[in-house]
């Protein structure tokens, strides 16, 4: 089907004039001192083959694959709570640096604390300390009286930078170690080294948001942890998720190392293994296959397993990313797309009958016109090829889909239809097109995503900035916006999801990666944050609003002028 007729659908938008919303850091605010300008706004993300060329055959461990280990039961996290008809908005000014609010899981794991909270006082213009521990207040929660998550619980952020708030930051990861014996044991073992954990992917399910580790360096202990959606403190303890038990190098029937995970609308959780450790250094390795693993969300078992074969793993290879595509709430019907960043290739996986194949194609390749970045005052050089990965709304009259991709290394975007990704079978290379227009220079993406109204989300890794684009209009540079941006809050943003809340929020997770590779984490100072924004909130008045037109009509031809 052409691409001129395939958003025939949509309706045509309103002609307005773009507006961009101010970056508001209320850290700064309550201060008097304005915020820091703007340096850079390019792109980017996660590759190492230029500062590590892999010039070795990989070392594969699979002594003891297919090994069983059992696992002692694991109480699943109680439902949250929720509060009263008449809870007001969350307050839109915010002066706390240290987040108090209740834990919505089992107190076993996130115990009930006094939580010290700073206070701003405007007559007194100064800081005050409260301790306090509030108290949740019970709520019957219906269609007819829907609070969005973040007001219900009347959440207050740490920063606001445009629409996106802050809501946990951390200057270095730790986690829940059963006991502080544990935790200094494992420090002297070096099986945990404060400084080499860095988070990656971000998923966010109900109450609950999931983070991932790979393990880029040694001396990560965990690389898949949870956090409770309603903040208790600003940098908590990383709890190993589903437990301890499941991180381990000891065995390859556990979680080796993780970059990404999906939750799907039946409560079970897709998270892609990479197998790979050490990804950096000299000793990096394939040390067990890659595997898929699906987790009951509600009990947090394992509910089913698919190893790759070894056609599906290609020397040096590194599958980074996966996305869902799932349709007319069939929880059995569900194929799963994930990227080979590093050999170039997309495996789709069938659930129905556990069946996967991999396709390959030119456009997965990296730019080597691309390959140049720069964040700040570093300057490098990455060769990431297929990694973006953001599937278009359902397009009931054709039943089909649209899934778009882009390299890392590239300033294009491309697409494919699902259908001939869901069909083995399938040989035809045209298939996979060109998207648009070029975005320019140092406009690397790295992660996107698409929500039902057919709006993209993407992360300007460079330009410490999150873009969006309608759909429903060309793919052209007028046509990209940038909803926020911050040489602060959003340096190196590395991967973006949305909820399943009925008033949809897109997170965000940023970790100062390329300075984490090469020159290593300065851990006086904040490195990672996870932030989010209501989706539609997030591009009112912006080119990416439905409401504000273009001049261009949909459907245009390449032109070879604007590559670059």
């Amino acid at each position: 089907m052409a691409l001129d007729n395939w958003f025939s659908n949509w309706p045509p938008p309103f002609l307005e004039q773009p507006y961009q919303e101010p970056i508001k850091n209320l850290s700064t605010q309550y201060h008097g001192v304005k915020p820091p300008p703007i340096h850079h706004f390019l792109p980017l993300f996660m590759s190492l083959n230029v500062l590590h060329p892999p010039e070795r055959k990989p070392q594969t461990n699979h002594k003891n694959f297919g090994q069983s280990v059992s696992f002692p039961p694991h109480v699943p996290f109680k439902k949250r709570k929720s509060r009263p008809d008449n809870q007001q908005k969350a307050q839109s000014h915010v002066s706390s640096t240290i987040l108090g609010f209740n834990n919505p899981f089992d107190e076993d794991v996130w115990p009930k604390i006094p939580i010290e909270t700073e206070n701003f006082n405007e007559n007194s213009n100064s800081w005050t300390n409260d301790v306090s521990v509030e108290t949740e207040k019970p709520i019957i929660r219906n269609s007819s009286n829907y609070i969005p998550y973040e007001e219900e619980h009347k959440l207050k952020p740490l920063e606001v930078t445009g629409h996106f708030k802050t809501w946990y930051r951390w200057k270095v990861l730790d986690f829940a170690y059963p006991s502080a014996y544990a935790r200094s044991r494992a420090i002297s073992n070096k099986q945990y080294i404060p400084e080499n954990n860095l988070p990656l992917g971000i998923e966010v399910y109900k109450n609950r948001i999931f983070i991932s580790m790979p393990k880029w360096k040694p001396g990560v202990p965990v690389t898949l942890a949870q956090l409770p959606r309603v903040p208790k403190e600003e940098s908590p303890l990383l709890v190993p998720y589903p437990n301890w038990e499941w991180h381990s190098e000891r065995t390859c029937d556990v979680i080796t190392s993780v970059f990404r995970m999906q939750a799907d609308n039946c409560g079970r959780l897709w998270v892609l293994d990479s197998g790979k450790i050490s990804i950096t250094t000299e000793e990096a390795k394939q040390h067990c296959p890659p595997k898929l693993l699906i987790f009951d969300l509600e009990t947090d078992e394992l509910l089913d397993k698919y190893v790759f074969p070894d056609s599906f793993i290609k020397e040096d290879g590194l599958y980074s990313n996966i996305i869902l595509d799932m349709r007319n709430d069939n929880c059995d019907d569900i194929y799963a797309y994930m990227s080979d960043v590093w050999r170039f290739g997309l495996v789709t996986f069938r659930l129905l009958d556990h069946h996967a194949w991999r396709v390959t194609d030119h456009l997965f390749f990296p730019d080597p016109l691309a390959s140049y970045y720069k964040l700040h005052h570093l300057e490098f050089e990455w060769t990431d090829g297929l990694f973006g990965l953001a599937l278009s709304p359902l397009d009931k009259y054709h039943d089909d889909r649209l899934l778009y991709f882009h390299p890392m290394s590239s300033y294009r975007e491309f697409l494919v239809k699902t259908s001939y990704l869901r069909n083995e079978t399938h040989h035809d290379k045209d298939v996979f097109q060109v998207l648009g227009q070029s975005r320019g220079p140092s406009s690397h993406i790295s992660s996107s995503v698409m929500d039902d109204n057919g709006i993209m989300y993407h992360l300007l890794v460079t330009r410490d900035s999150i873009g969006c684009w309608d759909s429903r209009k060309p793919y052209r540079r007028e046509n990209l916006g940038i909803i926020a941006k911050s040489s602060k809050t959003l340096v190196f943003p590395n991967d973006i999801r949305l909820d399943q809340e009925k008033k949809q929020s897109m997170w965000i997770i940023t970790n100062r990666l390329p300075y984490y590779l090469i020159e290593g984490l300065n851990t006086e100072m904040i490195n990672f944050r996870v932030l989010s924004a209501y989706a539609d909130e997030s591009i009112k008045g912006t080119i990416c609003d439905p409401q504000v037109g273009t001049k261009y009509p949909y459907y245009q031809p390449s032109n070879d002028l604007d590559c670059y």
